[in-house]
């Protein structure tokens, strides 16, 4: 989207003035309760720096802060009576603070990683470390892409759906070039960089395009379905592009009857109750939250709600980099969901999204709640050993 068109935008927001109060915004700063750390004053500040770039905005810390204590979850533009696409113009502000080299330290560091070693941690280890025969199996027309977060931090999801995958016998493979899907770049303002660091990668998806890429990561997903298309003109029109969730849906049958092994599960694998967490790219990103019900629904497994959910589920909190950049605002976020969890009487949070997952997971044990999490996929393999 062009500068110009972003300008129009921002007009209209400016001009309506009717934000809703009753969302919660994870950078809102409820204390203080100032209007830029809220969406409508965020824009306030691109607009700004936009408009004014001998005032100097772009250089402020305040502007740094604000902007960058953004986590992408897009709750404000779910619930904008004008339907400003607000997440799309702090992107575009962030990009201006990139450019005027005022960004945050740990984003530099990740923006330093993906080029050294192709993922936002610094991990030299290769990426098929685990699986090297699905990068040989070069003629599979199913491309499985597990994403950094599912390579190097929670290797159980990959694994679990690579088993999912040989369960269904189906012939995957993981792609020759495969590097980060540079999602986070987008996110964090570094949008240039995307073309640079994905073009290997992406040239070999031209080259012979397969007929499926599936995604267990909703970030992933969101960026080779979205920011690609809109930054790199990349369509993807040969391949479909699907979450695991929406692939298995009509499949769940072929692994067997899980409905019967759902009692042994709840008395010695999983504590129940079980709650189901929308992440906010799979829910609110890409409109996918009936597809992981149905299979909840499908196989018999009992679960219950948060207060807000499917596309007004609200954020764990560490998304676009906020975890890195401002660690104690995500994990405060991920606090109140805890807090919900333990009022609802949960045991277990389920969720689809390895981000999601790290982040509760570091966030429980620091605090020491008694909350377990689990990815989908994971319970599913848990359920297919017990037959």
């Amino acid at each position: 989207m062009r500068e110009k068109q972003i300008l129009g935008i921002i007009w209209k927001c400016n001009l309506c003035g009717f934000c809703p109060k009753d969302f919660e915004c994870p950078a809102f700063d409820d204390d203080a309760r100032w209007e830029s750390s809220y969406a409508r004053g965020k824009v306030s500040i691109v607009h700004k720096i936009l408009q004014d770039a001998e005032c100097g905005f772009q250089n402020s810390a305040l502007a740094r802060a604000r902007l960058f204590s953004c986590t992408g979850c897009g709750h404000c533009l779910y619930i904008c009576p004008s339907g400003i696409d607000i997440p799309t113009i702090i992107t575009l502000g962030k990009k201006k603070l990139v450019e005027a080299n005022n960004y945050p330290e740990a984003h530099k560091k990740i923006v330093k990683n993906i080029k050294n070693y192709g993922n936002p941690f610094g991990e030299k280890d290769p990426r098929d470390l685990s699986w090297p025969e699905l990068k040989s199996n070069v003629d599979a027309e199913i491309v499985y892409f597990p994403g950094c977060m599912a390579i190097y931090r929670l290797p159980d999801i990959a694994l679990s759906t690579i088993k999912l995958f040989k369960k269904l016998g189906e012939n995957i493979k993981v792609l020759e070039n495969e590097t980060c899907c540079c999602g986070i770049l987008y996110r964090i303002g570094n949008i240039d960089l995307l073309a640079e660091y994905t073009r290997p990668m992406l040239d070999e998806l031209n080259k012979k395009p397969p007929k499926q890429i599936i995604f267990t990561c909703p970030g992933c997903l969101v960026t080779f379905k979205e920011n690609y298309k809109s930054e790199l003109k990349e369509k993807f029109e040969k391949t479909k592009l699907l979450h695991f969730s929406e692939y298995l849906l009509d499949k769940i049958s072929r692994l067997g009857d899980l409905k019967s092994k759902i009692k042994d599960l709840l008395e010695t694998e999983i504590k129940g109750p079980i709650i189901w967490h929308d992440p906010c790219h799979l829910a609110r990103g890409l409109g996918i939250y009936n597809e992981p019900r149905a299979i909840l629904d499908t196989i018999k497994l009992p679960y219950m709600e948060f207060k807000q959910n499917r596309e007004n589920s609200n954020c764990c909190g560490s998304g676009s980099g906020v975890r890195s950049a401002y660690p104690e605002l995500a994990e405060n976020t991920t606090i109140q969901r805890l807090e919900e969890v333990k009022e609802l009487e949960a045991r277990t949070i389920l969720t689809a999204c390895p981000f999601c997952e790290y982040q509760f997971n570091s966030v429980i044990k620091k605090n020491g709640y008694d909350i377990n999490i689990m990815d989908l996929n994971s319970l599913l393999v848990k359920l297919i050993l017990l037959l």
